[in-house]
């Protein structure tokens, strides 16, 4: 069983606790405070990581996609050329994540999206293996007719070339219809982790996640606070917009995550921060602080003083990604 990285291909014991939601090059916008250098954030990666690599992970999955485009210099290019100075494997995404990036795809039906997932999934993107489909989104309580049509396109590329899949849970909303629409199509849900689902963390709706057969990613510690403009309100021209602030604290994480630890579910259960800058200056006390190291330094010892067991921490860093990435 391997798993593909931008390095090449690696055996699955190779992986080592794994981060499985991150984005290495948006640590912040491209160009801020740099003078308008996008090249400023391949510098600033590998001081960033310095301190997670000292804490023992070894892999970190690139969930950047095909969608995040900066000054026409596309991320994968910048990926490979980052790789090689960071002390661990790499496993890159590739999607288009959703409305309205989705927009920036010119494949208009099932067929033709399916058709660019699998070259993607064959063949280097800008030097860049793949070695997993994601994040493909959908939006805040709803999906698009685009964004299902991208859902579909995933679950057939992913059963051709076996690479697994992350998706994008907005808020945390939609996870069933996202596991519903998968299947339909075959998918291997147990190679499916359904995202950001700590960001609705009742037990019940969790528990009717995973009894989908899928995974769920605990995938945003640190992110407490959210600022989104309301859809629509951009168009209102000067002057005041509509936003909604979000907050979901990491208590309310930790509880839900011992909770289901404690009922067994640790076995499909994976963990991450969803570091980016764009939101960090609203999170300076977690993300700000202590960047990628925040889940080893602080979550990780808060869930075994709340009796989450060594076991069930290296099944969902180590067990779970690696049995979940490994082309079968």
């Amino acid at each position: 069983m391997r798993i593909e990285t931008i390095a090449g291909p690696i055996e699955a014991e190779e992986l080592g606790p794994t981060l499985m939601h991150e984005h290495l090059l948006a640590l912040a916008p491209a160009g801020f405070y740099s003078g308008g250098d996008p090249n400023d954030l391949e510098d600033l990666a590998p001081r960033a990581l310095a301190g997670l690599s000292r804490l023992g992970a070894k892999t970190l999955v690139d969930l950047s996609g095909a969608s995040r485009v900066s000054n026409g210099t596309d991320d994968f290019a910048r990926l490979h050329r980052l790789g090689p100075k960071l002390p661990f494997h790499i496993v890159a995404g590739f999607s288009f994540y959703k409305d309205p990036w989705l927009e920036m795809s010119t494949e208009n039906d099932v067929d033709q999206m399916t058709r660019r997932y699998l070259d993607a999934g064959t063949a280097p993107v800008n030097g860049v293996r793949v070695g997993i489909f994601g994040e493909v989104g959908t939006s805040l309580d709803r999906i698009t007719a685009r964004e299902e049509i991208q859902l579909r396109a995933v679950a057939r590329a992913h059963l051709e070339v076996g690479l697994a899949i992350s998706t994008h849970c907005t808020l945390g909303t939609m996870a069933l219809e996202q596991a519903a629409i998968l299947a339909d199509e075959g998918a291997d849900l147990r190679r499916v982790v359904l995202g950001h689902l700590d960001l609705q963390p009742d037990l019940v709706y969790l528990e009717k996640a995973l009894a989908t057969g899928a995974n769920i990613g605990f995938d945003t510690f640190g992110k407490e606070w959210f600022d989104y403009r309301v859809p629509g309100s951009e168009g209102q021209g000067s002057g005041s917009y509509v936003k909604w602030t979000y907050h979901r604290s990491d208590d309310d994480r930790v509880t839900a995550l011992t909770a289901l630890c404690a009922r067994g579910y640790d076995e499909r259960i994976v963990l991450s921060c969803d570091m980016s800058g764009a939101e960090a200056y609203l999170n300076p006390a977690t993300h700000g602080r202590f960047g990628h190291s925040f889940l080893h330094t602080v979550i990780l010892p808060r869930l075994r003083n709340a009796g989450v067991s060594e076991s069930s921490l290296h099944r969902m860093l180590v067990e779970n990604p690696a049995r979940i990435l490994a082309k079968p």
